[in-house]
């Protein structure tokens, strides 16, 4: 139970931060479109990284002894 929550919310995030990164480039029509990916890509797999450690921190507290 605790590896399937951790990689479903890792496996989430991941897609979301992909789609995003992607709308984020196409939409970046100013020559930006590097600066654009780098900023998308940090804050998707910062927030990604964010709540799959919080889902395991509480996850491994509740399956403690």
């Amino acid at each position: 139970m605790l590896v399937s929550r951790v990689r479903k919310n890792l496996a989430i995030g991941l897609v979301i931060t992909v789609v995003i990164t992607a709308l984020s480039v196409v939409v970046a029509d100013d020559g930006s479109k590097v600066e654009e990916l780098r900023k998308s890509l940090i804050v998707g797999l910062s927030v990604t990284g964010a709540v799959t450690g919080g889902t395991w921190l509480v996850q491994r507290r509740r399956s403690a002894p």
